[in-house]
């Protein structure tokens, strides 16, 4: 399994030999003047903030005004439809990784099976320190996503596991930047309904969601309370992403069923966690996100984040068309952080490319590129490097 942030590393030491090495391995986004996270908004709210909100310890669920605030920007025009339907709870975590290892520590057993993908995010790392393993269904069936497997798949698991977690990343999916038709979640909700004496736990993954060029990227979310009773849904939240503050590790996990007895079951198990690991999350991410949503700073931000929506897209554009016209494969892309380049020797494509001063991250079944930390000149031609130099 491929360490991202050593590759990353690696990067920046090629950079300093060799000026034009490309550097597509760490998901963060770069704006066009190479600036990280790409909000000025951001760095000016950031470097108000005062010393006394920034450094005494916060409430282990990030306190009222954080969870109010995540509510109304994740849920958004559908908040009151969840709260109405389900029984929600909000917790804050050091970003969209801590609701992954929160959900896999309080519902895992030991040498059980998670659902994935398999074209995915490194999931498994957060998987192995509880012994579970992962079960994985084919993503793609042509340009579509493969509903027929991943039933196979699930059916397969309900036949020896009470409870099963189903990992869905969606949109903007990492690392193949595809993004689910809404008739493929709807068969999706649909099929997990039909395993009603099987516990279910659905880690809904929208760490990308604000980068998602859908006409509402939330519409999805209206659907959860279609869930049976039978299934908690764990959104993960991403402050890290939304904010381009990656390092702060903002994060929320928002829990909900239309069942309270298991929704109050999951906001113990994950209060629980949360407060046996990290106890509770880092102050200045928690004051970043509420100060960001105060109406004197949430209008500029909307702005950056309208900004860095734009140059993602473009650079996805570029890649796709020039990938395509050279018939490099990819999995369906559709828009977000990543391309994912198909090939059988992922280790070795890397070894080529890096050797070029080109650094992606290999993963199984190709490679993975990160449009969101190249300019538009790197990104221009790159899909032509990559052919030539792995012979793909």
């Amino acid at each position: 399994m491929a360490d991202i942030l050593q590759i990353g590393k690696d990067a920046q030491e090629s950079k300093k030999l060799f000026p034009d090495t490309i550097d597509a391995s760490i998901g963060m986004f770069y704006d066009e003047q190479h600036l990280v996270g790409g909000f000025p908004s951001v760095y000016r709210v950031l470097k108000s903030l005062a010393p006394e909100l920034m450094l005494p310890y916060n409430s282990v669920d990030g306190g009222g005004e954080f969870k109010k605030n995540v509510s109304e920007w994740i849920l958004g025009p559908y908040e009151k439809l969840i709260w109405d339907t389900m029984h929600p709870f909000i917790c804050s975590t050091p970003g969209g990784s801590g609701v992954v290892s929160a959900t896999f520590a309080s519902y895992g057993h030991e040498n059980e099976a998670i659902l994935v993908p398999n074209i995915r995010w490194q999931y498994g790392r957060f998987a192995k320190p509880r012994a579970l393993t992962l079960e994985t269904y084919s993503m793609f069936d042509g340009m579509a996503f493969n509903l027929k497997d991943f039933e196979a798949k699930i059916t397969a698991l309900a036949a020896k596991q009470k409870r099963i977690i189903v990992v869905i990343n969606d949109p903007c999916h990492n690392p193949s930047g595809y993004t689910l038709k809404l008739s493929e979640w709807v068969a999706i909700i649909e099929l997990l309904n039909r395993f009603s004496n099987r516990e279910i736990v659905l880690l809904y993954d929208v760490a990308y969601i604000d980068y998602s060029l859908e006409k509402d990227a939330r519409l999805k979310i209206s659907y959860l309370p279609k869930l049976a009773s039978h299934v908690v849904t764990i959104l993960a939240f991403s402050g890290s992403k939304t904010f381009g503050a990656y390092g702060l590790r903002l994060g929320a996990a928002i829990g909900l069923s239309v069942d309270d007895k298991r929704a109050q079951e999951c906001q113990q198990k994950l209060y629980g966690y949360a407060c046996g690991t990290w106890s509770s999350s880092a102050t200045p991410s928690i004051e970043l996100m509420n100060a960001m949503m105060r109406k004197e700073n949430k209008p500029e931000f909307l702005a950056d984040l309208a900004r860095a929506k734009d140059t993602i897209s473009k650079r996805g554009v570029i890649f796709k068309k020039q990938a395509a016209a050279i018939n490099l494969k990819t999995a369906p892309y559709v828009n977000g952080f990543y391309s994912f380049v198909l090939c059988d020797k992922p280790e070795e494509v890397y070894a080529k490319l890096a050797a070029h001063h080109i650094f992606v991250v290999p993963m199984e079944g190709g490679i993975r590129v990160a449009l969101c930390s190249l300019s538009l000149k790197e990104v221009d031609g790159l899909a032509e490097k990559i052919k030539l130099i792995a012979h793909l």
